[in-house]
């Protein structure tokens, strides 16, 4: 029984995999709410020799981990993009290696967040946009408020 549960959970794995094309340093990005306001992004690593394919993460109060293809996506509705990794295979173990060597660094929601952490491995620069964006709109209405408190 135990096998036949490992066969089917590799089998959605697989599934997952082919639907969306992943090959190892594909960054995937998931909405964090219903109103999509803040993506999680995580990069898919590829499998080991027992056939479990993984993706690895930069979560909340856990830090950088890895998880199997089928935990990532339990309770994903929606896939918001799949970005491709324009490098060739020697560029993609380097990723990989990259990656894993990450793991468990902790989490900073401003420093080194999920996409900090992708954009760290595939771009060796840690930063992310949507931390730039909201600091750029908190300064707009910081803005906006002063102009209308001294009116």
């Amino acid at each position: 029984m135990g096998l036949f549960l490992k066969l089917i959970n590799m089998n959605t794995s697989i599934q997952l995999v082919n639907k969306f094309n992943l090959q190892p340093g594909d960054r995937v990005v998931v909405p964090k709410s219903q109103w999509q306001f803040v993506q999680h992004h995580a990069l898919y690593l590829g499998y080991d020799d027992f056939g479990n394919h993984y993706m690895c993460e930069n979560v909340i109060g856990v830090g950088v981990r890895l998880v199997k293809v089928k935990e990532f996506f339990n309770g994903v509705n929606k896939v918001t993009r799949i970005e491709k990794y324009a490098g060739n295979n020697y560029d993609r173990k380097i990723v990989v290696q990259k990656a894993l060597s990450k793991l468990g660094q902790p989490y900073n929601l401003i420093n080194y967040n999920c996409e900090s952490f992708v954009n760290d491995v595939l771009i060796m620069k840690a930063h992310s946009n949507q931390v730039m964006n909201a600091f750029g709109l908190l300064a707009l209405i910081l803005i906006i408020g002063v102009l209308f408190k001294n009116n």
